[in-house]
Formats: structure tokens, sequence, C-alpha cells
């Protein structure tokens, strides 16, 4: 065999030993997405089932979304996220709590009580004051139970919110390593997964739509 044919022919062969290489090292990852979407579908079909509408908060696919019977009533980009603990696992959950450090409220009003030297020339109204997207918070965590939350901010140019980015940033960096030793110690483990919304209008309305009970199924990363 003349050399520059040899050289052609180990070329050859060293290119299709890579291509098989490869074919077999993306194999396995093709299998473990489709037994993880599988395991997905599982999930959300009982919650479909069981309740009207529900959260799919899917981490690798940057989105959440808000579904009703499979069908996507509103839908929120993921900017970033990062995860802590252990790998959040597709199943059925529910949404025990929305922990915020100003959670909006509706003010009562005890019939009777009211003010008298306050807004008298005010028309009185029948209707309760609604709390408007614009009213709700841009930080906060949602927990799911089973020490697995999911918390919220928002990518921002203001100033008070900027920093409490930060803040928050520094006191993850020591407290959830102190948190996995705590609970290490236990013998229990956790999910922890940071969020960071396009911008401040959609983490008010993803808190706006996402109450208390709602059903939602994690995927990640």
């Amino acid at each position: 065999m003349r050399p520059r044919a040899r050289a052609g022919w180990i070329a050859a062969a060293a290119l299709s030993v890579a291509g098989a290489l490869g074919a077999q090292s993306t194999a396995k990852p093709d299998l473990d997405t489709l037994a993880l979407r599988a395991k997905v579908l599982e999930a959300e079909s009982g919650l479909a089932k069981a309740s009207a509408s529900y959260m799919i908060i899917d981490v690798p696919a940057k989105r959440i979304q808000l579904k009703a019977r499979g069908f996507v009533l509103r839908s929120w980009d993921i900017r970033s996220a990062r995860a802590w603990g252990r790998p959040a696992e597709p199943k059925a959950l529910k949404l025990e709590a929305r922990i915020a450090i100003s959670k909006p409220e509706r003010k009562n009003i005890t019939p009777g009580k009211e003010d008298p030297n306050a807004a008298k020339a005010k028309t009185p109204s029948s209707e309760p004051e609604l709390l408007e997207v614009k009213d709700m918070p841009v930080h906060y965590s949602l927990s799911f139970g089973d020490d697995i939350r999911v918390t919220i901010k928002p990518k921002t140019t203001r100033f008070w919110p900027s920093l409490v980015n930060v803040s928050r940033g520094v006191s993850s960096f020591f407290y959830l390593p102190l948190k996995t030793l705590w609970l290490s110690l236990k013998h229990r483990s956790f999910t922890e997964i940071e969020i960071q919304m396009p911008t401040e209008t959609d983490a008010k309305s993803l808190y706006w739509a996402f109450i208390e009970g709602l059903g939602a199924v994690i995927v990640g990363s």
C-alpha cells in the first residue's frame, strides 16, 4: 500500500471510530432525556386530572408554564437558574407557601370603624380593594415542602432591587453550605433552586399567578 493511500485509510478509520464513540456517548443522554420526559408527563397527567391548573417549572428549557389540561395558559422565560443540594425529581408537588419580605395584603375594612376624618369626599364603594400585579413582590421564595424551595429574583437596574439581589447572593454563598452541613448531620437533604426572571414584571406576575395550593412539577437541571 502506498504511503499516501495508507495515510488516507488511517484517517478514515480514525474518523469512523470517533463517530462510533460519539454515537455511543450521545445515546445514553438521549435515553436519559426520554426517561425524564416520561416522568414529567406522568406527573403532569396526574395534576391535569386532579386540578384545574398547575405549573411546570422547566429549568433546562428555561421556562415556567401555567397549564390546564395540558394546554399552556401563560408562559414565563427564565433568564438564568442555579441549583443546590438534592437534584429536583419530576413529581407532583403542591405550593405550600409564598414567602416574601413584604407580602401584599388587602386592607380589611370593618364597617363602623372607618376613620371619620379620612376621605369623606370619596364615593363609597361596595367592591373590595383588589390587589393587582403591580402590587406583587419581586423577591420571594416558593416552598413545596419536603425541603424543596425555589427562590425568585428579577433582572433589574433599579438600586434597591439590585441591592437585594447582591445581598441574597452573598448570604446564599454562606447559608447554603451551612444548611447542607446541618441537614446532613440529621441525615436529610434539600433542594434549592434560584431563578432569575428577565424583568421585575415577570417576577410580579409569576407571584400573582402562583397561588398557594397550586400543583406543580419541577424539572431540574
